[in-house]
């Protein structure tokens, strides 16, 4: 049968591999046509306009047989790594099992083992679970959760902040880039300037803020707290009788070297938010979790038991997914090894940074990492474009690392200079050395003659030259 022109697919059975065959080798261009062609253009510009057709473990393959090495890791969602055999075992198990999936009026079994599972895993013992479908999504629900415990309407964060992209994770956005076109937001959010406990302190001084939500790393950028700062914000809140609500979207169960990276900072907030850690990329998947007190304010009645709910939440195949996840976790030493290999990681960037010209400060926490550039030791500002320096350079670097070494790597956001790497937590030593040395060789290379920002342009306008004529008309 043709589903179009030239394309043959069988409708005897379904062959998800006819179907990969039949779209894979002109994808970029019907994404385009299909999905959204501003995002292939983008693809376009950095040269990840490129097929891969396997993936296993933190390694990538495209097309002619190359691997590559990937340190954007899902958005660091991918602790696991691609395919890996508990996990695959596990879904497989679940489909061959087929327990009775959304009868929706039921207690089922495998949501109850996980949220067991996942409490013990962060030890909070006496917490209640909320699953939820995705990180942002575990955001919109403990905002709902905090107004309806307090009877508060307002919410806080700090600058800079990124809780995601939905109507009320977006509202408590810190990037003015982000929020425009889709405003007015959820009314009664208040940034507050980063890491400052005084400002803090006035912004909940009228005691209408349900919460105060933080990132105990900050995506963007990966911008840690002062020492203490978060036990004040702590301690501010308890006396203002907001609840502290730790997003851990990114940083929890692992990726920062811990199961919890509030812990670590000394704090055990009113509500925590999980998700790519516990989805490992498979299934999505995340959750909310919180005391038993909080939860009874919400949940108050049978009438409203159900006051919050989502259909997909409790689906068997992704309580499998977070249980096979968090059981590798626990028999692998995950959590143990994003430390390990974090720090040796930080130690030999920073080893770089000594050595060649290009790095301002390499910081992070487990195998959360930011690489701050340093523009003026690797450019010099172009005219008509010096506002763009800092993008450019990032861009011509990041391009470099895909094309010279097979190494992705990502920029933290728009006008950004920090090159942000979130590796599965399987990488290996010689992983850790693939990264050091990629960029040694690339920043010296384009240290030459201060020549990156001019490469950042020359390469976009060979990639994509109408796109670069069209942006820069913007």
């Amino acid at each position: 049968m043709l589903d179009r022109p030239g394309r043959r697919l069988s409708m005897a059975t379904f062959d998800l591999q006819s179907i990969l065959d039949a779209y894979g080798p002109d994808a970029g261009r019907e994404y385009a046509a299909h999905l959204n062609p501003r995002f292939h253009d983008l693809l376009r510009l950095v040269g990840f306009d490129r097929r891969f057709v396997r993936g296993e473990g933190p390694y990538l393959w495209d097309e002619q047989g190359d691997r590559y090495l990937d340190a954007i890791g899902g958005f660091a969602c991918l602790s696991l790594g691609r395919d890996h055999p508990v996990v695959r075992d596990a879904l497989e198990q679940a489909l061959r099992t087929a327990p009775p999936t959304l009868i929706q009026f039921e207690t089922p079994p495998l949501a109850v083992a996980l949220a067991d599972s996942l409490k013990r895993f962060v030890d909070r013992p006496e917490d209640r679970v909320f699953f939820v479908n995705s990180g942002a999504e575990s955001v919109e629900a403990a905002m709902k959760i905090a107004r309806a415990a307090t009877g508060r309407p307002g919410f806080a964060h700090w600058s800079n902040a990124f809780h995601g992209l939905t109507f009320g994770a977006l509202s408590m956005n810190g990037a003015e880039w982000l929020r425009r076109g889709f405003e007015p937001l959820v009314p009664g959010c208040r940034e507050v300037p980063f890491a400052d406990p005084g400002a803090l302190r006035a912004a909940l001084a009228d005691e209408s803020v349900a919460a105060f939500f933080f990132e105990p790393v900050q995506g963007k950028g990966v911008v840690q707290h002062p020492p203490g700062v978060l036990q004040e914000v702590a301690e501010i809140c308890r006396a203002t009788g907001t609840l502290l609500v730790a997003d851990e979207v990114q940083t929890g169960l692992g990726r920062a070297g811990s199961a919890l990276a509030s812990r670590t900072d000394g704090v055990e907030p009113d509500l925590i938010c999980v998700s790519k850690g516990l989805s490992a990329g498979a299934i999505p998947l995340g959750a909310v979790l919180g005391s038993a007190a909080i939860f009874d304010r919400v949940f108050d009645s049978v009438e409203r038991s159900v006051v919050h709910s989502s259909t997909f939440r409790e689906n068997p195949l992704a309580m499998t997914n977070g249980l096979a996840v968090l059981h590798v976790l626990r028999d692998e030493g995950i959590v143990e090894r994003s430390a390990r290999m974090g720090a040796a990681l930080v130690a030999g960037l920073r080893g770089v940074a000594a050595t060649v010209p290009g790095i301002r400060e390499v910081r992070g926490r487990g195998l959360m990492i930011g690489v701050e550039l340093d523009p003026p030791a690797l450019a010099i500002d172009m005219p008509g474009l010096a506002n763009r320096t800092l993008t450019l350079v990032a861009q011509a670097l990041v391009m470099r690392l895909l094309q010279r070494h097979r190494l992705l790597t990502q920029s933290t956001s728009k006008s950004s200079g920090v090159i942000k790497l979130v590796p599965p937590l399987v990488i290996s030593d010689e992983d850790v050395d693939w990264i050091v040395e990629a960029f040694r060789e690339s920043l010296q290379e384009l240290a030459r003659g201060r020549g990156a920002a001019v490469r950042g342009v020359l390469g976009m306008l060979q990639r994509a030259p109408g796109v670069v004529l069209r942006e820069s008309m913007q």
